[in-house]
């Protein structure tokens, strides 16, 4: 874990106690809920390369939360204001995902998941990588090369988990065959 942003990795623990309280307001008492986290707050976990102003998450369970409960409001280190919210559009079947990847996920130690209802799990790199390559924006080019310059992927791990994926992907898998193949001759 690389944590370049404390004020990111702030307001992500924020994020979470706001979810907690809702939580245990509405009456839940039930065994701890996984959040699974991909996307930029990932990247920024492992890396700590860039800044999001979104959380792209999944759980192992179904939750009501209030919008109010899902947006925190910090201030970046150079001062500028800025909000983390919670990306309700986010949604893990529209992106190659590996099979395995809430097995292979981590947890994010230090955040406070003893204490809540909700434990906060991020996807492994190289699953964090697979999920790129669906939609292979600049960003997502951008942010799988971070995580191969600080050494948590390698191009033949990458392809062989990537095509491991594809044979539960529906969609045009010529098309992410391709992205398969740009982004692992880009990196070693």
């Amino acid at each position: 874990m690389h944590t370049l942003h404390p004020e990111l990795t702030n307001a992500m623990s924020a994020m979470l106690n706001k979810l907690d309280s809702s939580l245990r307001s509405g009456g839940y008492t039930g065994a701890p809920v996984s959040m699974y986290l991909a996307g930029g707050m990932a990247v920024h976990y492992h890396c700590g390369t860039r800044y999001t102003e979104d959380v792209d998450a999944s759980f192992s369970a179904r939750l009501l939360i209030s919008a109010k409960d899902l947006t925190v409001d910090y201030v970046r280190e150079d001062g500028v204001p800025s909000t983390l919210y919670f990306d309700a559009n986010y949604n893990d079947t529209f992106a190659l995902m590996h099979p395995d990847y809430r097995e292979s996920s981590v947890e994010w130690e230090g955040i406070g998941n003893e204490t809540r209802c909700v434990h906060l799990r991020v996807l492994a790199p190289l699953d964090l990588a697979v999920s790129k390559i669906s939609r292979f924006s600049e960003q997502d080019q951008a942010d799988i090369h971070s995580l191969a310059d600080v050494g948590l992927i390698a191009h033949d791990k990458l392809r062989a988990h990537a095509l491991e994926a594809l044979d539960y992907y529906v969609g045009n898998t010529a098309w992410v065959r391709g992205t398969i193949d740009i982004i692992c001759s880009e990196i070693s």
